[in-house]
């Protein structure tokens, strides 16, 4: 409660003041050996909260800093000086940090995602070892209705209709109360995922989809329907509709990467025409 108390008064000097320059006889809130931690320096963690949510998030970093400053401390009072030589460490991390952060922001600018039918296309022409199926794909309709419905046989006699007609009453039927009606907007799943939503396992459903291409089965309050739409078996290549968003992420990668390195090799052939970097051979 006193901590809460002075946070408190922290906080609502800090408010009043609403100053964004650290006051020369400005009072830390914290310290650790040599180390002090103001209320300016996280500013920007406070800005539009309440006092109650900026006690809390105050609090919070207030711990947070103390306990990291206490271990650094120890850390440098019990580690060798050779252990504690990180000068080539930090060196290391700031060049990957920089180049890394001009590597960012020069693809925002040159980078060009619009990846075209025809590129994916020729992509999924070239590389079929790439989209082989590792098990099987459906189109699928779901249903799950409760072992009471009072059109529960109706149901059993349209799901695995083709007929548009048939189609149409289903769908009637199936607003009108039953607990699940799913075809998974019309997008290819893995078998493997949709019969998670059947009581059985799948070694029982998997002939029965290949076989009859229609699942029913029930527990002690649903039956279940599946009708199978449209099967691509293991082994066979993926539909490319299935694998499309793939392919195009495949491509824009290609792309970033063949960027960088046009850039990097335009950057450093121009530093050796400056004279700004020589190799000693």
């Amino acid at each position: 409660m006193k901590q809460k108390i002075v946070f408190l008064s922290i906080i609502s000097l800090f408010i009043l003041s609403c100053t964004l320059e650290r006051q020369r006889d400005e009072t830390p809130i914290a310290e650790a050996g040599m180390k002090k931690l103001y209320l300016s320096d996280i500013k920007e963690y406070l800005h539009n909260l309440s006092p109650e949510d900026s006690i809390t998030i105050l609090t919070d970093y207030v711990n947070r800093w103390a306990k990291n400053q206490s271990v650094l401390i120890y850390a440098e009072n019990n580690l060798s000086e050779e252990d504690k030589n990180i000068d080539k460490e930090i060196d290391d991390y700031r060049t990957s940090l920089l180049i890394h952060k001009y590597e960012q922001t020069y693809i925002r600018s040159k980078m060009d995602t619009v990846v075209s039918e025809t590129e994916i296309e020729q992509f999924y022409k070239n590389n079929p070892d790439n989209f082989q199926l590792t098990g099987i794909l459906v189109k699928a309709l779901y249903i799950k209705a409760a072992v009471n419905f009072k059109n529960i046989d109706r149901l059993r006699q349209l799901y695995r209709s083709n007929r548009e007609k048939d189609i149409e009453e289903l769908e009637k039927i199936a607003m009108s109360g039953v607990d699940v009606y799913s075809a998974f907007n019309g997008e290819w799943m893995r078998f493997a995922e949709i019969v998670t939503l059947l009581p059985g396992s799948e070694e029982i459903y998997e002939n029965r989809a290949i076989r009859m291409r229609a699942i029913e089965d029930n527990d002690e309050h649903y039956v279940y329907f599946l009708k199978i739409n449209d099967i691509s078996m293991k082994g066979t290549l993926a539909p490319l509709e299935h694998v499309k968003s793939d392919i195009k992420g495949i491509i824009i990668n290609r792309r970033k990467i063949n960027l960088i390195r046009q850039m990097e090799n335009t950057i450093f052939n121009e530093a050796m025409n400056r004279n700004e970097i020589k190799i000693n051979r």
